[in-house]
């Protein structure tokens, strides 16, 4: 007895149409203000408890090697 399921359609490839383009300018002035605005959190010391978890992840990654 044969399959009666139908087998899937090839997919059928569409040419990729270009989005929309920011200006190189653009980019620049986007990067920049992203770097502003994240310098401050970048230069934040990590927490205390953050730093004792990870020592503890840590000595747990050593102990099973």
């Amino acid at each position: 007895m044969t399959s009666s399921r139908k087998q899937p359609a090839e997919p059928v490839e569409t040419p990729a149409k270009p989005g929309p383009r920011l200006s190189e300018e653009s980019q620049a002035f986007i990067g920049l203000k992203l770097r502003e605005l994240y310098d401050d959190v970048v230069a934040e010391p990590v927490p205390d408890r953050l730093l004792e978890l990870l020592n503890k992840l840590g000595a747990k990654d050593d102990e099973t090697r």
